[in-house]
């Protein structure tokens, strides 16, 4: 049995999604904070992004440094925009 090569071991893996489009989604939540002066969604679809929508898209990009930056920026400005 160590002699037989495992069936999928030479094909590349490839996420089942587009990253680019969970980058462009990631940009277009970024421009709707950042054009905000309070929250422009209501309270319960906050909280739905922040518990479910962003982390599952942040999971999903390949680049943990890409990921760390785009929370760190999606963390500015929710904090900003509590405060407000």
């Amino acid at each position: 049995m160590d002699d037989q090569p495992a069936l999928f071991d030479d094909l590349p893996v490839q996420p089942a999604y587009d990253v680019g489009a969970v980058r462009n989604r990631l940009d277009d939540i970024l421009d709707k904070m950042r054009a905000a002066a309070s929250w422009p969604w209501k309270a319960s679809t906050v909280a739905f992004y922040r518990e479910t929508v962003w982390p599952q898209l942040l999971e999903k990009l390949t680049d943990r440094e890409e990921a760390m930056r785009y929370r760190v920026d999606m963390e500015a400005e929710a904090n900003r925009l509590d405060a407000a």
